[in-house]
């Protein structure tokens, strides 16, 4: 090996791997200088193991066609332009520029691809700040793209003239729908649940409906068990509700011995049977002659669990009756003075 250098330059080396089928246990490599660029070709060794992942390579910053050769390299390129591409038409290649020089990429663009998925546009307005310039951008990836398109906000106007009063079932917090329907004399209501107002029946006493001493069937020493005295008809309501009774009867028992008592009840739909919401206890002694009907049930009620509910929307008739409590005594029924007051309240 000489001393002495025979090439003093820089030069660009490009080293080549070259199969070997033989196997030789020595190869010769040769090195081919041409101008300032050097091609060394060597026997290819065994693969080795796979490498480590390496960086991120460089984005290309792409620059559309070009015609040839000649035209890239008329542009006078610098390294200011590094990392450009363009695709030589003459050549169907992409061409690099690393800042220095060219790396070129044959065949680059094949034959057409399959057909893509139909594109499903959609847009939509954005407002921007006041003064801001117009801009458009798409959002999202094909085929499900929306073109969303900013217009600057304009300056604020003088104020408007006062409008009319909206519609309270259209404020945001009131719910008014199918399952939420407004109804007669139907008022607004904090829904927990829903987190709006919702509609329910006005929670007052709607009514009243009455009947006097001239719809009462009376009479002297009767001896039923017993006896329909009169019947009221409420119609229907918009909203499930319970009979509020009130009322006074006459009632005197005959025997002077206090061994017989009759009370007057008011019961729902069925004279006998119905459901009690009405009851004026008798008294066993001639000298008390009335009996004050008031609200009355038969079984323990809640607000959970509530008695005498009459459906929405239906029509119903009270039956006021006398019945002999105990003892087996005749009794008076006076309609003088007789009178029984329904209200309706909401369940």
């Amino acid at each position: 090996m000489t001393e002495n250098p025979v090439f003093d330059d820089d030069i660009m080396i490009t080293m080549r791997g070259v199969a070997d089928s033989v196997g030789l246990p020595y190869t010769v490599n040769p090195v081919e200088l041409v101008d300032r660029e050097a091609l060394i070709e060597m026997r290819e060794g065994p693969a080795g193991p796979q490498g480590p992942a390496g960086e991120t390579a460089w984005p290309w910053n792409w620059q559309g066609d070009i015609a040839d050769v000649d035209a890239l390299r008329a542009l006078a390129l610098t390294t200011a332009d590094a990392r450009k591409a363009w695709r030589v038409v003459a050549d169907n290649a992409v061409y690099f520029w690393t800042g220095l020089e060219f790396i070129a990429f044959g065949n680059a663009f094949g034959k057409r691809g399959p057909r893509g998925a139909t594109s499903r546009m959609t847009g939509s307005g954005v407002a921007g700040p006041t003064g801001s310039a117009a801009a458009a951008q798409f959002v999202g990836q094909a085929p499900e793209q929306q073109l969303e398109i900013t217009f600057p906000r304009g300056e604020s106007g003088d104020e408007g003239v006062p409008g009319t009063a909206g519609r309270l079932q259209d404020a945001n917090d009131v719910l008014i729908d199918a399952e939420h329907a407004l109804g007669q004399n139907f008022v607004l209501a904090w829904d927990e649940a829903q987190q709006k107002f919702t509609p329910i029946p006005s929670p007052r006493l709607v009514g009243p409906w009455a009947i006097g001493q001239g719809q009462f069937n009376g009479g002297s020493n009767l001896d039923d068990d017993h006896r329909v005295l009169a019947a009221i008809t409420i119609p229907a309501q918009p909203m499930a509700w319970q009979p509020v009774v009130e009322g006074i009867v006459g009632v005197v028992s005959k025997p002077t011995d206090q061994s017989t008592a009759c009370h007057v009840e008011v019961r729902i739909g069925e004279p006998k049977e119905g459901e009690l919401v009405g009851l004026g206890v008798g008294s066993p002694s001639p000298s008390f002659g009335v009996a004050m009907v008031t609200p009355a049930y038969e079984h323990p009620t809640s607000p959970t669990q509530p008695l005498g509910v009459v459906p929405a929307n239906r029509t119903v008739t009270l039956y006021v009756s006398v019945r002999r409590a105990y003892g087996s005594g005749r009794y008076t029924v006076s309609p003088y003075g007789a009178q029984v007051i329904v209200y309706a309240r909401p369940a």
